[in-house]
C-alpha cells in the first residue's frame, strides 16, 4: 500500500468514475484500475462496486475513506513541515458560511493574497453542520462558523459577534409579530441557527413556528422579501449595503440576539505557517 494507490482511491471516491479519476489525476485508465484491484487485494475487501460504467463504494470503502483522508492529510502536513521556511507556501483551505463569506472574508483574502502570494487560498462555502464535518475530516485546514461547537477534537476561537435582525420588506407601518407569521421564513439551507433563533423566540413568547422555505442563496433570499415574499433572519452585517430603503430590520430581542463567530480547527491538525497567518489576520493570536 503505498500513496499513490490512496489518493487513486481518494479520487475514484469523489469522482465515483474511474474515467473522471484518471483525468484528475493525470493517469491512463488502466493504471488507476491496477492500483485499486491492488489495494483491494492488500486489504482482502472489494472497496468499489462496480455495475456498467458507474463506480460507488462498498461498506468496506466507505469504512476506508475517513482513514485515507486522514492519512493524505497528514502526508501532506509532514511535507509541508520539511519545507516549511518563514514565507508561508503551498495550499490553505478555509471554510466559511455564505453570510461571513459574503461579508467579512473578501478584505481578509484579499490582504493575506497581498502579503503571501505563494499561498493558494482555497475557500469552501457551506453551512455550520458541514463546516465542522469537512474539519473532522481533514478536507479543510479551518472555519468560520457559528460557535459554540464544543467538540472534542475541535480547537475554536472566538473572532466575533453577529447581531441577528428580522429582514422584511420596507414598510412605514409600526411593526407587528402578527402580520408576518403567515408569510414563509426564508433560508438559503436548511438547519439556519439564525432561523432557528426566530423560531425559538416565538416558540417562547406563545407563537407557532412559521413554516420555513428554502431558496437557494442569501441573495436570492433578500431579493425575495425585497419583493415581498416572506421574511428572513440574518446578520445585521449581510443587510447593510444592500435594497437599502426596502428593506427594514427589526433587531431580535436578547438573549437571541447575538450570534458568536468562531474559527475553528482540529485539535490533531498541525499549525502550518500559512495558516498561522492567516490566523494572526483574524485577530487571533492565542494559538
Amino acid at each position: 500500500m503505498d500513496i499513490k494507490s490512496l489518493e487513486v482511491f481518494k479520487a475514484v471516491a469523489i469522482e465515483q468514475s474511474i474515467t473522471k479519476a484518471a483525468e484528475k489525476l493525470n493517469y491512463v485508465q488502466s493504471n488507476v484500475t491496477a492500483r485499486i484491484q491492488r489495494l483491494e487485494q492488500e486489504l482482502g475487501v472489494p472497496l468499489l462496486y462496480r455495475y456498467h460504467k458507474k463506480i460507488s463504494l462498498t461498506p468496506a470503502g466507505r469504512e476506508l475513506l475517513p482513514y485515507v483522508n486522514k492519512l493524505l492529510y497528514d502526508f501532506e502536513e509532514a511535507i509541508e513541515a520539511v519545507k516549511l521556511s518563514s514565507s508561508p507556501r503551498g495550499t490553505l483551505h478555509i471554510g466559511a458560511m455564505e453570510s461571513t463569506a459574503s461579508t467579512r472574508l473578501p478584505i481578509i483574502f484579499t490582504e493575506y493574497h497581498k502579503n503571501f502570494p505563494q499561498v493558494a487560498l482555497n475557500l469552501y462555502m457551506a453551512p455550520t453542520v458541514d463546516q465542522v464535518s469537512a474539519i473532522l475530516n481533514y478536507k479543510v485546514d479551518g472555519a468560520l462558523v457559528d460557535g459554540p461547537i464544543l467538540h472534542p477534537e475541535i480547537m475554536e476561537y472566538p473572532v466575533l459577534e453577529e447581531a441577528l435582525v428580522l429582514i422584511t420588506s420596507y414598510s412605514s407601518e409600526p411593526f407587528q409579530v402578527e402580520s408576518i407569521l403567515h408569510e414563509p421564513l426564508l433560508s438559503s439551507f436548511a438547519q439556519c441557527i439564525y432561523l432557528g433563533r426566530w423560531q425559538q423566540w416565538l416558540e417562547d413568547n406563545g407563537y407557532a413556528p412559521m413554516k420555513v422555505m428554502e431558496y437557494g442563496t442569501l441573495e436570492g433570499v433578500l431579493k425575495c422579501v425585497e419583493n415581498g415574499l416572506g421574511v428572513t433572519v440574518l446578520p445585521e452585517s449581510m443587510v447593510e449595503s444592500r435594497a437599502q430603503g426596502r428593506l427594514t430590520c427589526h433587531p431580535l430581542p436578547e438573549p437571541f440576539r447575538t450570534v458568536p463567530t468562531v474559527f475553528i480547527r482540529r485539535r490533531d491538525s498541525y499549525m502550518t505557517s500559512a495558516l498561522s497567518r492567516f490566523m494572526e489576520l483574524m485577530g487571533i493570536t492565542n494559538v
